[in-house]
């Protein structure tokens, strides 16, 4: 939950919603072991129920060990502290006053699979919110260290030795010196998995034609998780319903360079160890069914169907109706590589989408897409998780690969 808050902190900018300019005073502690934090500067911004930014935010410092500052009235405040070249971050929900107590310490060293220090590698230190505390670079010796942090809090630590990430998950109250060792990539697929995320690792969105066609297209995104300790540098390969013509990918949030074959779309992609990657892709459908054949195993699927009327929709056993605010569709249980999941959208176009189809999406309107319209949806992110799962997945940006005229 506290990431969810902060990642819908970090998407502030995409919506401004005034509030009533009554003030309230938000104010803490901020104690540091063997040190001060007087001085500090402190960043109060005001959020509404959604999470989005409701007014500028107000700052202060901390006088001793405590600051208190009148903020715009607002359901819940994000507060940042900055202290010692690194920043600590809290969202308050029923709440003003909030403790920061920063009395760990973390130190460790970069190295390679055979024990060689690796010097100058930037170390990223991570928040649960995933926000960055700070950031530093390893000395000849490989070392580097984050401090003073806070005592309740965990952190990942990243960096990056060649082209390849590494990650590893730390709590400074229990391990205050860890290695991080760069073990050499991989490029074996069988080392990743779709994430058993919450809700969901697998998501479709089916989007209704911005012309008088009624084939829709098809955004797919999938999130790959790699467990192992050696990074994936390789290509994986997502699967296309026989009638699917793709026209653009994504990897990580930005705009990726694919290839089709008989297999499907064709990525090259980087998981760090211990990490994952999202990864999408949009196609065409030239008629109203789609199905495929799921390549991996996978916890859940959600096919999401805005602009369709899901009790109008015939779809295979494996998929129901979900329960969520937006019309989608999910899986009843677990679905083995191989079997196959369709959904036919013939005679199920709401209103809705048939008012806004080949129009410019507004707020609450329905986006359409194909490779013959000048811009695609987003890749399933802000606006549609957001709805079906009460959570955001950051960075999932669309990007538009527009053909060349023969």
């Amino acid at each position: 939950m506290r990431r969810l808050l902060a990642l819908l902190v970090v998407l502030s900018a995409l919506g401004f919603v005034p509030v009533a300019s009554a003030t309230t005073t938000v104010g803490g502690t901020v104690t540091v072991d063997d040190g001060s934090a007087d001085g500090a500067r402190v960043e109060v911004v005001p959020l509404t129920e959604q999470r989005q930014r409701a007014e500028d935010a107000v700052t202060t410092t901390v006088e001793g060990s405590s600051f208190s500052v009148d903020a715009p009235d607002a359901p819940a405040y994000a507060v940042r502290i900055e202290h010692g070249g690194a920043t600590h971050y809290e969202v308050l929900q029923d709440r003003t006053q909030v403790e920061f107590e920063l009395s760990q310490r973390l130190s460790g060293r970069v190295v390679d699979a055979d024990g060689t220090a690796q010097s100058g590698a930037v170390v990223e230190l991570i928040d649960e919110n995933e926000f960055v505390v700070d950031t530093g670079r390893t000395n000849e010796t490989g070392a580097f260290a984050f401090g003073p942090l806070e005592s309740d809090e965990t952190y990942e630590l990243r960096t990056t030795v060649g082209n390849a990430e590494y990650r590893r998950t730390v709590d400074p109250s229990t391990s205050q010196n860890v290695t991080v060792t760069a073990r050499p990539p991989t490029n074996d697929t069988s080392v990743l998995g779709v994430a058993n995320r919450t809700p969901t690792g697998h998501v479709v969105q089916i989007v209704p034609p911005g012309n008088d066609s009624d084939a829709p297209s098809a955004i797919e995104t999938i999130a790959f998780e790699n467990p192992s300790d050696r990074p994936f540098l390789g290509t994986v390969t997502i699967g296309l319903p026989a009638d699917a013509s793709p026209y653009a990918a994504m990897v990580d949030g930005s705009q990726a360079e694919y290839r089709q074959t008989d297999a499907g779309v064709e990525l090259n992609v980087s998981v760090p160890a211990n990490g994952s990657a999202q990864v999408g892709v949009a196609y065409d459908l030239t008629g109203t069914q789609f199905e495929k054949e799921i390549r991996r195993n996978t916890t859940s699927l959600a096919v999401v169907l805005q602009g369709y009327d899901p009790s109008r929709v015939r779809h295979s056993e494996n998929l129901r109706t979900g329960s969520a605010p937006i019309p989608m569709l999910t899986t009843n249980e677990s679905l083995e590589a191989g079997e196959t999941i369709s959904a036919d959208v013939a005679g199920a176009r709401t209103d809705a989408a048939e008012s806004t189809a080949g129009t410019n999406s507004t707020a609450g309107a329905v986006e359409t897409s194909s490779s013959e319209s000048g811009s695609i949806p987003a890749f399933p992110g802000v606006p549609i998780l957001v709805g079906i799962f009460g959570t955001v997945s950051v960075g999932l940006g669309a990007y538009r690969v527009t053909r060349s005229e023969a």
